[in-house]
């Protein structure tokens, strides 16, 4: 479903030849997979915490982080982003970014290697995220934790590149290499 979109669910199972699927009918019945998805569910109601945007979630988000480094040991460059996965639905911190293709989205803060390889991600739940704070200097500090002391170089763009940040990474022995605002804040 991924590679093939259609407008709806249904015409995965449909015998129609303009829209007629060979692999969804072979792995399991139209009726099984739309119970599957109505009662897929990730997390314990009763423990769910109320300050957290993605408690629903957030045990499949660190499992994710966890294999992330656990499978692959990053070389001395990495580089830290944001992306966008586009999402049209309602919820409370989804995104509109003019810059992006795809203008409505959900966040996402990514550290990855010189690869492509995805080592550590963060999803951006808007300003009152407790886990990432509201500046660009706490979002690389968390999600470059597992690196320090390690004598990693950090490639950033110029909304994460600061001073301060170049100062704590020192501290860390991890290396900054990214563009500077000339307006920015401390120079």
């Amino acid at each position: 479903m991924g590679l093939v979109h259609l407008p709806s669910i249904k015409l995965y199972w449909s015998k129609d030849l303009a829209f007629k699927q060979s692999f969804p009918p072979s792995v399991m019945s139209r009726n099984r997979f739309e119970i599957i998805l109505q009662m897929l569910h990730f997390a314990d109601n009763t423990n769910a915490d109320p300050e957290d945007r993605l408690t629903k979630i957030r045990h499949v988000v660190d499992l994710l982080n966890e294999n992330f480094k656990k499978y692959y040991d990053p070389q001395e460059e990495v580089c830290i982003d944001e992306s966008s996965i586009p999402f049209l639905g309602r919820i409370g911190f989804r995104q509109y970014l003019k810059q992006k293709r795809h203008k409505y989205g959900i966040k996402i803060f990514k550290l990855c290697t010189s690869s492509g390889y995805t080592y550590s991600l963060q999803i951006y739940t808007g300003k009152y995220f407790r886990y990432l704070g509201s500046l660009p200097t706490n979002v690389v500090m968390s999600l470059c934790q597992p690196l320090f002391k390690k004598g990693h170089t950090l490639c950033t763009d110029n909304w994460y590149t600061s001073i301060d940040l170049a100062n704590q990474l020192i501290k860390e022995d991890t290396h900054l290499i990214g563009t500077l605002r000339s307006n920015r804040r401390g120079i």
